[in-house]
């Protein structure tokens, strides 16, 4: 049986004519974006390898435009969806109607989410315009796609949760962005404090990552100093390995930025990284909803005691 609030909240949603305004306006936004990044790499009746990583630039360019777009909406389509209720004074009907706490979390980050994919599927076309100049497979642009959605999901569920820990709209949307600002920062700290860490005793690691066979991650991740769970529980690095792995294009960019990281990029298994990554955002996405559920439970909870009582 669907869920009444996802069902509910979605009608109202689509028949809405901002709806399809909007999501017509992100496409074109990142068709935009995409040509104007690669326009001759795209209209040209050759290809050339210059031409072939114009194309391959504008991929991973697009990528990071839509995953900055995620962070910067999806908190605040979330944040009201209980707190919103609250101050409409219809949550608690809604619990009187047996529709449980974890459902009604679930029916309005799903609802969310949909509405999130239906943009992502906007900007698939442009994202398959790279197929074009080669570099980049259908796959690779799939798990693009998959990436972009799980980090919505991460980022709806701090919305939510937000939404159920503080009663009032505004309230809820500040901390949500507040708390994906906070994930942001925290998470990106063992990774700078192990490329610190990796570049003043790089000397003594450096026979070591040499000669190892294995990459960091494996068996010499203690010894390397780095260890690879910054990538996993960070989405920024997530989405850098994400990248990585698919162009490789970050080498060169990362020598004038980060010497430590230029040197060790070998030694890093991308492809793995950004599979963890998405496994460790969905599940901190799905206890973050179980948490939002638990507040909103003892609402619930008080309800029931009441009717009793009458």
């Amino acid at each position: 049986m669907i869920n009444p609030i996802l069902a509910s909240s979605a009608r109202r949603r689509m028949r809405s004519i901002r709806t399809p305004i909007l999501i017509t306006l992100y496409g074109a936004m990142i068709f935009a974006a995409g040509l104007g990044m690669a326009f001759g790499a795209f209209a040209s009746s050759t290809l050339s390898i210059f031409a072939m990583r114009e194309g391959v630039t504008a991929y991973a360019a697009m990528l990071v435009i839509q995953f900055a777009m995620i962070l910067l909406i999806t908190p605040a389509m979330t944040a009201g969806s209980i707190a919103g209720e609250r101050e409409r004074q219809t949550l608690d009907m809604l619990l009187v109607t047996n529709t449980g706490s974890l459902r009604i979390v679930a029916g309005k980050l799903l609802e969310s989410l949909g509405y999130v994919a239906l943009l992502l599927v906007a900007a698939l076309p442009t994202m398959c315009l790279t197929l074009i100049t080669g570099g980049v497979t259908l796959a690779d642009v799939l798990t693009g796609a998959l990436f972009l959605l799980v980090t919505a999901f991460a980022a709806l569920s701090v919305g939510v949760f937000a939404s159920a820990v503080f009663r009032r709209t505004v309230t809820a949307t500040v901390m949500a962005y507040l708390l994906v600002f906070l994930i942001g920062v925290v998470t990106l700290l063992p990774m700078v404090l192990g490329v610190s860490y990796i570049g003043s005793h790089y000397d003594m690691y450096a026979s070591t990552m040499a000669s190892s066979v294995a990459v960091i991650g494996g068996t010499d991740a203690a010894a390397s100093g780095l260890s690879v769970n910054a990538f996993i529980y960070s989405p920024a690095m997530g989405l850098m390995a994400l990248i990585a792995d698919q162009t490789g294009l970050l080498k060169s960019t990362l020598m004038n930025y980060s010497y430590t990281m230029y040197r060790i990029y070998d030694y890093l298994d991308f492809s793995a990284i950004k599979w963890e990554n998405m496994a460790f955002m969905a599940g901190a996405g799905l206890l973050l909803d179980l948490l939002a559920a638990c507040f909103v439970r003892p609402r619930e909870a008080r309800l029931r005691r009441r009717s009793a009582k009458k």
